[in-house]
């Protein structure tokens, strides 16, 4: 996965050579998914290092153990959640996309 995405596509000559059109729509949208994909990574992270913390300071307390535990469950899932998400999407925009044979709109591209 690369890394960060800019966010500004297009523009008009002289800044960059390419118009606004649907293809710089796609890539938007695509550069956002994967924009928002590595904050998510950085707030799962950041969400793994608190329940570690959680758990290294409970003392013994099976109350905050079972707490931090719960939490670590609740993190790890919502960030599979949106990895699956996130494979869906890319698989189907590469398909439906691609340069080859049929695009989204139904035509023949070659």
């Amino acid at each position: 996965m690369p890394g960060w995405e800019p966010l500004i596509v297009c523009s008009n000559p002289p800044d960059f050579p390419k118009a606004c059109d649907f293809n710089a729509l796609i890539l938007l949208v695509n550069h956002l998914i994967t924009d928002l994909i590595l904050l998510s990574t950085l707030f799962a992270t950041a969400g793994f290092v608190y329940v570690g913390i959680k758990l290294l300071t409970a003392g013994g307390d099976e109350g905050a153990m079972k707490s931090a535990k719960s939490s670590a469950w609740a993190i790890l899932k919502g960030f599979l959640w949106i990895l699956v998400a996130w494979v869906l999407v890319y698989t189907i925009t590469n398909v439906l996309l691609s340069s080859s044979g049929y695009s989204l709109l139904g035509a023949p591209t070659k």
